[in-house]
């Protein structure tokens, strides 16, 4: 990218931080995962810069956005980008989301329809309904102690932890991954409780096109064969793709195979 502009809106009392692309193009705000930030995103955003304005905001308690001592669930977060939108006078931006953006994304499309163009989720964290799921109480206290984990370690010393761990990563995602982590605050781990909602409530008031990206559950993707089934039946205009390359960090596991389906699907927007 020739340029990379860099900003900020309030949302209510709260400075929401983004980075964005370009202007001119239809708009695409991307919504990071737990501890991530906007600029994870970034080797999408340079795929999509020349046909879109990509706006990559950190949510609240993440990257260079406030981290305040409340709202975080994911009404509040479909509210930050609320304003987002509006702030930016975005005209109906197709909205992406990576795990819990993508569940702050279904609820943003749900709670105000008539602000987002369509939407694409990234594994997001819906567990089979009917089932035992996760227990997101053992999740939220993980998250925390992995946190601490990474906190007094130096760059490098994270950059080992996340090469160990996802040694297919391309350079560029494992650099702002390592970032992220020394950004993120633990406050922002309480958003877990409000992902455990039902999310069928939500998902059945999404009115615009929908594709969702998941992986194998067998290396860590969140959406069963029995929720993508679920999915394909109960929501037949929505598009369920599963790329078996991928765990759970389908856009950095698989890279190319995430950015064509996405480009596939925003084709058909046109």
């Amino acid at each position: 990218m020739e340029k990379l502009f860099f900003g900020s809106i309030q949302s209510e009392d709260v400075k929401i931080h983004y980075s964005r692309t370009s202007q001119g193009f239809p708009p695409v705000v991307m919504l990071h995962g737990l501890f991530d930030n906007g600029l994870c995103f970034g080797r999408l955003a340079y795929s999509f810069y020349t046909m879109y304005d990509v706006i990559l905001p950190d949510a609240r308690g993440h990257g260079l956005s406030d981290a305040p001592g409340h709202g975080y669930d994911l009404h509040t977060f479909a509210g930050d980008v609320r304003q987002l939108v509006a702030s930016l006078a975005l005209d109906q931006p197709i909205v992406l989301g990576h795990s819990m953006g993508a569940a702050a994304a279904a609820r943003f499309a749900a709670e105000y329809p008539e602000s987002i163009r369509a939407l694409i989720l990234i594994d997001p964290p819906w567990v089979e309904p009917g089932s035992a799921g996760v227990d997101f109480e053992r999740h939220q206290e993980m998250f925390l102690e992995r946190m601490r984990l990474f906190r007094p370690m130096s760059f490098a010393e994270v950059e080992t932890v996340g090469r160990q761990e996802h040694p297919s990563w391309h350079a560029d995602d494992l650099d702002q991954w390592c970032k992220a982590k020394s950004q993120a605050k633990e406050e922002s781990v309480t958003v877990i409780r409000s992902i455990a909602e039902a999310w069928l409530p939500v998902a059945d008031k999404i009115q615009c096109k929908t594709l969702v990206l998941t992986g194998d559950p067998e290396k860590g993707a969140l959406i069963s064969s029995g929720t993508a089934a679920l999915l394909k039946e109960r929501y037949p205009n929505w598009t369920v793709v599963r790329i078996p390359e991928a765990g759970h960090n389908v856009q950095r596991d698989a890279f190319e195979q995430s950015k064509n389906q996405i480009l596939d699907f925003l084709r058909t927007l046109d």
